[in-house]
Order: structure tokens, then C-alpha cells, then sequence
């Protein structure tokens, strides 16, 4: 390839992804594993016509007459690298970017935004993955015919490192070539990575809580998951702990359609009635209770509204109703020779949760309120009941008495 100051040219930059890690795993086998890699790629370069400009270490500079040339050169290097059998089971992934652009030749040297440019796009990829700018992409477009089985997906606009106009990049996807990467190491990404770790206010922590408590209402959450997730925000340092808190979940929008009926009745009669797992708990619902036993579980329980009230009526019986430490609860009612007893830690309810009110009218009744610590999520109903009961009436149970 002969080349002339200030004619455009295309450009290959690439380097190992995790080299350091890899040395430290391989020790003095990471030698041999460097050659076999320049090895491969030199040879994807000889075949299709490239100038290796120059190569330090781990990574490669290769000039290229045409665009088509570099992209074949990147694709069978890639395979190459990917087909190869590491030592002790190591992977080698390197990345790659190409850009076509004009340069001139300062003696043996390449000078000129392009070269820049591409060694940008490169440093934007992760390891296993060809990046090329549109400028790149442009010019194959009359040279169809030599890329069968390459295909070229659009990852829209992206700010390169310091470079203010950004660049719309698209990623080679061909055969035998992985196709799924993270989001591109661009400034825009590194921005955002260092927005995350700033500091979080007691104002940041409060929205957070008010998008959990959207999210439970439309059934997303349960109780159990919210006060788990809620004790998280108030133990967030950063803005990177409020986004993994709520990681899984879209921006809160209106309770979607389709959601599970609420139970409203529930009646235990000469009997034993558990009401428990994920279940939809209604704006107002109701429990009858006579000559039995009704364990109320509200931990995975859906919310239809901000506020629910569950009333139970009980006659020579008993109610449990179990809720997750920290939910606002209003517990309350009337009890003729029984007893209405509250269980757990008495710490406040956290500020936005929804208020679950339940009334108890009683005759010859009893009825318990268990609060259950948030790091208990998970746990199964009976596993609860069973440490629950253990620690009833010990350093857990905490009866206020009335």
C-alpha cells in the first residue's frame, strides 16, 4: 500500500481488554499467549492488504487503503482470537474501532484527527467487539458484495473523549462473532458512571421513596420487598445506591391493567384460615372469625391504593396479622375479655409508606400484630411463624400493653 500526505485513509486501532488481569492469571505463560496474539492478528492484516503503523504491547495501529479491507481484517482477527485455546482456560478479548478520515505523514508518523478519532471509538469498546464510525460505514456502502455475512448494527450518536462533535458509531456483527456488549465506554458513559457517585441528600432519598411507594401501589413491590428496599435508601450514601435500589424497576407510571382481583372477605369458621404469598390486598377488606384461627400475612401482599384497612370481626377466636417492620400500621380496635398484643420492634413507620389500618372488633377474641424485620425477605410463611414463636415473649417480642 503506497500512501500520499493528506490523502484519506481508514485505520484499525485495537488492544487486549484486561492485559494487566491477564498476566497476573498467567504468570510467564502470558508471553506465548501475547505472540500467538500478535500472530493472529498480523495475519489478518497480510491477507487483506493493511500497514501495520505500529504496535506496543498489547495493541496494534494498521493503515488501510480501503474501508472493506479493515472491517475483513477486524472480523477474521476477532474469530481468530476467539477460536484460539488460551492456556489454563484463559480468554483473550481485544477490541477494535475503525475510522476513515483524512491524514498526513509527518515522516514515518500518521497526524490528523482521524487517527485520533479511531483510537477513540477503539477505547469506547469492550473486549470481543468492532466498532466503526459512520464515516467508515458511509463508504462501504458500494462495497456490499465483499461483506456477505457481515452486517453492521446502529448504536446511535455517541461523545467521544475529547471530542466535542460526537460520532455515530455502529458495531460489525458477523458469524461466529459474540453480538451483545454493555453500553460503550464514551464520555457521555464516563459522565454519568461519575454522576452516580456523587453524594445523595435527604431530598434525593425522599424521591426515591416516593417512587417506591408508586411502585407498590401499581403492584410492582410488595410490602416486604418495599420496607427491604426502603431501608436501602436510608442507608444510601450515593446516588449509584438510589439507581441499584430501583435498578429493576420502570419510571412509575398508573397501576397497570390486568393485575390479580383483591381478596376482600376472608372468613375462618371451626377452622384454620391462612392468608398468605402474593396476593392483592383491597382498599377495604374484611375477616370473619369464629371458633378459629386466621393468620393474615401482609408481607408479599399487592396494595391497591396508598391506604388499605382490613376490619376482622371475631367471635371465640383469633387473629395474626403479619406485617413488615417499619409499614405504617394503625392497629387498633375493641377487645370484651381477650387480648390485642403487638410484636416486634417498635421502631417508626418510614416516611411515605402506605398506611395499612386494621380494626379488630372482638368478643371472647384475641388478635396479634407481628412486625417482621426486613431482613427476613424471603423467607417462607412457615419459616416466620416459627421464629417468631421462638422469640415471642424473648428479646424480640415487644407487647406494648394497653
Amino acid at each position: 500500500m503506497n500512501e500520499q500526505a493528506g490523502e484519506t485513509l481508514t485505520f484499525l486501532f485495537s488492544d487486549v481488554e484486561g492485559s494487566t488481569r491477564l498476566l497476573r492469571e498467567l504468570g510467564s505463560a502470558y508471553s506465548g499467549v501475547q505472540q500467538r496474539h500478535q500472530q493472529v492478528v498480523r495475519e489478518a492484516v497480510a491477507t487483506h492488504g493493511g500497514r501495520e503503523i505500529d504496535s506496543q504491547g498489547d495493541s496494534f495501529f494498521i493503515a488501510f487503503a480501503r474501508p472493506r479491507d479493515a472491517v475483513l481484517t477486524a472480523v477474521e482477527a476477532q474469530r481468530g482470537l476467539r477460536e484460539e485455546r488460551w492456556p489454563e482456560g484463559a480468554e483473550l478479548l481485544v477490541r477494535m474501532g475503525i475510522h476513515t478520515g483524512p491524514v498526513d505523514l509527518a515522516g514515518e508518523r500518521y497526524v490528523g484527527l482521524a487517527v485520533h478519532r479511531a483510537a477513540r471509538i477503539s477505547a469506547a469498546g469492550h473486549g470481543g467487539q468492532v466498532l466503526l464510525s459512520y464515516a467508515t460505514l458511509a463508504l462501504l456502502e458500494d462495497e456490499e458484495p465483499g461483506l456477505d455475512g457481515v452486517e453492521f448494527r446502529d448504536l446511535g450518536e455517541q461523545r467521544l473523549r475529547d471530542f466535542q462533535r460526537p460520532v455515530r458509531i455502529y458495531q460489525v456483527v458477523a458469524d461466529r462473532l459474540p453480538s451483545e456488549f454493555p453500553p460503550l465506554r464514551t464520555a457521555e458513559a464516563a459522565n454519568t458512571s461519575a454522576a452516580l457517585e456523587v453524594r445523595a441528600s435527604d431530598e434525593d432519598r425522599d424521591r426515591t421513596i416516593s417512587d417506591l411507594r408508586e411502585h407498590t401501589v401499581a403492584g410492582r413491590l410488595t410490602l416486604e420487598e418495599f420496607s427491604e428496599r426502603t431501608e436501602r435508601v436510608y442507608s444510601a450514601r450515593t446516588h449509584g445506591e438510589l439507581e441499584r435500589v430501583r435498578l429493576d424497576l420502570p419510571t412509575p407510571t398508573a397501576a397497570a391493567a390486568g393485575r390479580r382481583s383483591p381478596k376482600r372477605v376472608t372468613f375462618a369458621i371451626f377452622g384454620n384460615t391462612q392468608r398468605t404469598g402474593r396476593w392483592r390486598l383491597p382498599r377495604r377488606g374484611f375477616a370473619f372469625v369464629l371458633l378459629g384461627d386466621a393468620d393474615i400475612d401482609l408481607r408479599q401482599a399487592e396494595l391497591r391504593s396508598d391506604i388499605a384497612s382490613i376490619t376482622a370481626f371475631v367471635l371465640f377466636g383469633n387473629v395474626d396479622v403479619y406485617v413488615p417492620e417499619g409499614v405504617d400500621v394503625d392497629f387498633g380496635g375493641v377487645n370484651i375479655i381477650g387480648h390485642r398484643r403487638e410484636w416486634g420492634r417498635d421502631v417508626p413507620p418510614l416516611p411515605g409508606t402506605p398506611l395499612v389500618r386494621v380494626r379488630i372488633l372482638s368478643l371472647f377474641g384475641t388478635s396479634d400484630l407481628w412486625r417482621v424485620p426486613a431482613a427476613w425477605v424471603g423467607r417462607s410463611f412457615r419459616q416466620v411463624i416459627n421464629a417468631l414463636r421462638k422469640d415471642a415473649g424473648g428479646q424480640y417480642g415487644l407487647p406494648p400493653g394497653e
